[in-house]
């Protein structure tokens, strides 16, 4: 019965506090000090070479914290840090023994370029936000979004955004068929065709109906070689064509 009561003492006290006595140890001789900050992006594959100077830059300012106990890093200190950065939507940070510090960091979508007075490129996200500009060389292939009522009316970008997502994303009309985006009071948003720069009148409300609608219409163009100029979708149940005129 004492040897059992010893061991138990053993396994309980000694044993725990031999190993915390160790840790420490470990820990004041820098064995837990960061040498190496993992960062994985998770981004849309054609967006890395818009986020590529971002993510470097990121990289470049978690670097501070190599040399840091990974026992004693604030993991809430490195998330302030990125998630206060505009094209950041989420970030994860954890310990991965014995030095290593990982950090998650999940991209804004940029669903479309806001195109701005003096022709600036303006990044739109998900929730219909601005981001700083870009060059044209950076700029993410997406849809432009074009007009001043865009810049000063938050909740329409935002709209915009919505809008866009209930087209498809393939067929004859379908988001990466379409190049521009306009809005105009009366009637709604308007949509450019990429290849024949047909203009797609498609209003505000039941997009998903009307954009299947619009693809039938343009797949019967195709097949019988007929050029439009402005297909009108803003209708209750018909869509009404306007051919281009010949020279």
């Amino acid at each position: 019965m004492k040897q059992f009561i010893l061991k138990l003492i053993i396994a309980i006290v000694i044993l725990p506090g031999a190993l915390a006595a160790a840790l420490y140890q470990l820990h004041q001789n820098g064995f837990f000090n960061i040498d190496q900050v993992e960062v994985v992006i998770e981004d849309i594959p054609s967006q890395r070479q818009f986020l590529k100077p971002s993510v470097l830059n990121l990289e470049e300012q978690l670097l501070r914290f190599k040399g840091e106990s990974l026992w004693e890093i604030s993991l809430r200190k490195v998330s302030d840090l990125i998630e206060n950065k505009e094209w950041v939507r989420s970030v994860h940070v954890s310990r991965s023994w014995p030095s290593t510090l990982k950090v998650t960091v999940k991209a804004h979508e940029v669903k479309m370029l806001y195109i701005g007075q003096q022709q600036q490129l303006y990044p739109v996200v998900e929730d219909g936000r601005l981001l700083s500009p870009v060059s044209s060389e950076l700029a993410p292939d997406v849809v432009l979004l074009d007009g001043d009522k865009f810049y000063r009316r938050p909740e329409l970008r935002k709209r915009a955004v919505e809008v866009l997502n209930e087209i498809p994303s393939e067929g004859a009309f379908s988001r990466p068929q379409i190049s521009e985006v306009r809005y105009d009071q009366k009637e709604g948003f308007w949509f450019t065709l990429v290849r024949s720069g047909i203009e797609v009148k498609m209003g505000e409300d039941q997009v998903a109906i009307k954009a299947a609608r619009v693809s039938q219409v343009l797949d019967y163009l195709q097949q019988r070689q007929i050029d439009a100029r402005v297909i009108d979708a803003n209708l209750s149940k018909k869509v009404l064509v306007r051919l281009r005129k010949a020279p």
